[in-house]
């Protein structure tokens, strides 16, 4: 049977901005809910697989239910600024991505989807939503798929479970609401019958009509209650009906949702910075040349490298001005470009790991980079760093002149960020097979974004130190092998001696690295203090916060952490280091773009981690 995907837009653009971590763009536009909303609208996509998708949308203007109650809704909170210009932008996205998008004054998107969900014979339908009056649309073909939390928690309701679910069928939902009312939509109800009431009330009657037919049965408080309440039920039945017969013009072929998506929604994304789904496997694959100015385009001819020589000669035969260089652990990819041409080369030199493999090893690129190196032109790579160190690794001189397209991109975006070329492609839809044209691009998009002030910063601040970093790197950073040693020694001897009084104390041995047998030993076997458990576990906590409660008292909580802090000690500022020292030294890599604030980071060891200043 066909599949029909029916979102309430509303419901889950609201749902999804307050599910959703607020976040912005870097011109400051609040898009969080729109991320939320598309992110589950790809997995319903994803898990149902449906032929036909269309969204919901109410329309700011009063419907057939405020002209004849003006009451109706009447208390609500505005939308907040931040969730409402969300709203176009979400329906940008929808209609970038096809998404048929159902609207119509004068009725609700509840009354869109009732309508839509009963249109269709031979269609499953299944309506998203986190409003519960959809509710009553439940039938032999349509399904509704609660969003009980946030996005991510959802019950579908069919006919065969929605019993066990709610305790009604489809259609007493409304005559619930008609007895009880709603106090989210200021529906009346029968003043003084609560929730328990109304639903003892339709266990025994069935229905709004089957209780006033049989009102004499009921006695008491209740009665009068419902007798002098009768207009008041009727009126809020017809408020808490969905209508389903709006006069909606379309047909079930105007919903038909196209996949993969088109390349223009990636571009859509990347300009909102929704950059995990950027690079989602959902869009058509798309062949393009890289743009270079408002007027031309770049157009390339990709060159596999059968040989060296064939790579040094196109690249002497060639008199370029920029040249741009990727490396991945399959192929090294060269664009040599000559200010003024029109077309140009990507010349790729596959790399073999055994001799087995097609290729060449690294070593053999030496020609080729000494050509480069001896060729007057700029350099260009995304991390000039990591190639100032593989020039350096093969004995040949860096070029003089170059651009580092990763420090572009953090000076144009005022970003750190940790992202690599791949998703820089991606995001700017650029296809990844070419890398080497469209990091060519990128250089050039990224200096065009570039202010006076940030062209001053990236060129007299920024670029230069670069060749500092990697001049620090290569000479590396002085380690006293002897001290560490004696260290080592003191340190393991301390930790034997710390674990024995542990066992000790506990009266028996244990893992004292193990949290949840450190747990059970100070908490169950010992009784010390209340012992907090972890959030919807079975364990205890055992941070070092939550010991320090009972350090005072207790000497086997004091021995555990002195154990743990002797322990880190050990592990990460010793024994950790030990490997990576390389002839007394030890070789950091130094980061300039990697964070928000600007100061600099390292890795590879982390030499910026540093324990506090003790005894110790």
């Amino acid at each position: 049977m066909q599949k029909l995907v029916l979102i309430d837009g509303n419901s889950l653009l609201n749902r999804a901005f307050y599910a959703t971590p607020a976040f912005t763009t870097k011109d400051g536009t609040p898009t969080n809910g729109v991320f939320g909303f598309i992110k589950l609208m790809l997995k319903i996509i994803a898990d149902k697989k449906p032929g036909y998708f269309a969204v919901a949308f109410d329309v700011h203007a009063p419907t057939f239910r405020h002209k004849m109650y003006d009451a109706y809704k009447a208390g609500r909170n505005p939308m907040p600024d931040e969730l409402a210009v969300q709203m176009p932008i979400l329906k940008d996205v929808l209609r970038a991505m096809n998404v048929k998008i159902i609207e119509l004054p004068g009725y609700e998107a509840d009354d869109i989807l009732g309508t839509v969900s009963k249109r269709f014979e031979g269609v499953t339908t299944y309506i998203y939503t986190g409003d519960r009056d959809s509710y009553q649309l439940v039938d032999e073909s349509t399904h509704v798929c609660y969003t009980r939390k946030g996005v991510s928690d959802i019950l579908e309701l069919t006919l065969d479970n929605f019993k066990d679910e709610t305790g009604l069928t489809p259609l007493q939902i409304i005559d619930l609401k008609a007895l009880m009312g709603d106090k989210s939509d200021n529906i009346p109800g029968v003043a003084g019958v609560g929730e328990k009431s109304a639903l003892s009330l339709l266990e025994r009657f069935k229905d709004l009509d089957g209780i006033y037919a049989h009102l004499d049965e009921v006695t008491g408080a209740l009665h009068t209650k419902l007798e002098t309440g009768k207009e008041d039920a009727y009126f809020s039945k017809t408020l808490a009906t969905i209508d389903t017969n709006v006069p909606l013009e379309f047909t079930l072929g105007d919903c038909v949702l196209k996949t993969p998506f088109d390349f223009s929604v990636k571009e859509k994304f990347a300009q909102l910075e929704f950059k995990s789904l950027v690079g989602a496997d959902i869009f058509e694959e798309q062949t393009q040349t890289v743009p270079t100015d408002d007027t031309k385009k770049l157009d390339f001819t990709e060159i596999y490298c059968q040989t060296i020589e064939d790579a040094v000669s196109r690249l002497q035969a060639t008199k370029f001005d920029l040249l741009t260089c990727d490396r991945t652990d399959k192929e090294l990819r060269i664009l040599a470009y000559t200010n003024g041409d029109t077309a140009c080369e990507e010349l790729v030199l596959c790399i073999k790991e055994s001799l087995l493999d097609t290729g060449f090893f690294e070593d053999e690129f030496v020609p080729v980079l000494r050509t480069i190196s001896q060729m007057n032109a700029t350099f260009i790579a995304y991390n000039v760093k990591e190639w100032m160190h593989r020039f350096a690794k093969l004995g040949i001189a860096f070029p003089k002149t170059y651009e580092d397209v990763s420090i572009l991109k953090c000076v144009a975006e005022g970003l750190g960020n940790g992202d690599d070329l791949a998703y820089c492609l991606n995001q700017n839809g650029y296809p990844e097979n070419a890398r080497a044209y469209g990091l060519f691009s990128l250089y050039q998009s990224y200096v065009k974004q570039l202010s006076e002030t940030e062209e001053k910063l990236y060129r007299e601040i920024e670029l230069p130190l670069i060749e500092v970093l990697f001049s620090m790197e290569k000479e590396g950073v002085c380690v006293d092998f002897a001290t560490l040693s004696i260290l080592s020694s003191r340190y393991a001897e301390e930790l034997t001696a710390l674990k024995t009084q542990i066992w000790m104390l506990a009266g028996e041995e244990f893992n004292v690295n193990s949290t949840q047998q450190l747990g059970k030993i100070l908490f169950d076997k010992l009784k010390i203090g209340s012992g907090s458990k972890k959030k919807d576990s079975k364990n205890y906590k055992t941070t070092a916060e939550e010991l320090e409660k009972y350090a005072d008292s207790h000497e086997i909580v004091r021995a555990v952490l002195r154990y743990r802090k002797i322990q880190k000690l050990y592990s990460t500022y010793v024994e950790g280091f030990k490997p990576l020292i390389d002839n007394g030294k030890v070789h950091t890599t130094y980061n300039q773009s990697l964070t928000a604030t600007g100061r600099l980071s390292s890795m590879n060891p982390n030499v910026q981690n540093i324990p506090v200043r003790t005894e110790e």
